[in-house]
């Protein structure tokens, strides 16, 4: 697993995160909670957090993976899910970020409101069928410990930088090839290094012509194929169920 912190931004409220025995399968959360940035006083004394967590539990990649409205699983590829809090009911809920903002691929103030939580937590996830040692955890905390260390690497995901940017640079990504009228899609990871890993459906769009298929699934090699038809020049352009023109190509 990798943990990072994230700076505040206006809207948020002061909090310290404690991530406690994390291994493949789960970690233990603790969040304490502190005052609302909006209503902080110039020159106020520095805000004392409590000793003991506001809310606290364990974690399993079940639970991140099921989303909090529906209890459907997010099993989608490409995926920025967002661990909010519930104070009431005194745990953790998960959204699925790209499913709110992909008309717009807002930035992740404009996810808030839409999605109507806290977050406190952005977890990415490659594939639903990766190990958690494979995710990349983005905690919002005054103080973010893990196991009682200090976390001092940093992760820009706030709401001044765009969901687009974010997931291009630490998501899986696709490669397009043409040959003729055929456009091939190649998943890739993070990297660009090709993925050989079959059922994940491509999202195919085209600026001319028409496409013989505007989805198609990866084969063993992660591979996927589709054909424009009728089209002299244009773009090609290849995504994901919720984030659409990763990449794109000129026919």
């Amino acid at each position: 697993m990798k943990f990072y912190a994230r700076t505040y931004k206006d809207d948020f409220i002061r909090c310290n995160i404690a991530i406690s025995a994390p291994n493949s399968t789960a970690f233990r959360l603790s969040w304490f909670k502190g005052q609302n940035v909006a209503r902080l006083v110039p020159g106020a004394p520095d805000y004392t957090y409590p000793d003991t967590p506001t809310v606290t539990d364990s974690i399993t990649r079940e639970k991140i993976l099921t989303e909090k409205k529906t209890n459907l699983p997010l099993d989608n590829p490409h995926q920025v899910i967002a661990c909010g809090v519930s104070e009431e009911a005194g745990n953790f809920v998960f959204v699925d970020v790209l499913k709110y903002t992909y008309t717009t691929k807002g930035t992740t103030g404009f996810f808030k409101n839409a999605s109507n939580i806290q977050p406190i937590m952005y977890i990415l996830v490659p594939f639903a069928d990766s190990s958690m040692d494979d995710w990349t955890f983005v905690a919002i905390g005054n103080s973010v410990k893990v196991n009682g260390t200090e976390v001092t690497d940093t992760f820009d995901v706030d709401i001044d930088k765009s969901l687009a940017e974010t997931c291009n640079e630490n998501l899986p990504g696709i490669t397009l090839s043409k040959d003729g009228t055929t456009i091939t899609a190649q998943l890739t990871n993070s990297t660009g290094t090709p993925v050989a890993k079959s059922n994940i459906d491509i999202y195919f769009e085209t600026t001319a012509g028409y496409l013989t298929k505007s989805r198609s699934t990866t084969d063993s090699n992660g591979v996927a194929t589709t054909q424009v038809i009728g089209a002299e020049e244009g773009k090609v352009k290849a995504g994901f169920k919720y984030f659409s023109g990763k990449t794109q190509i000129t026919i």
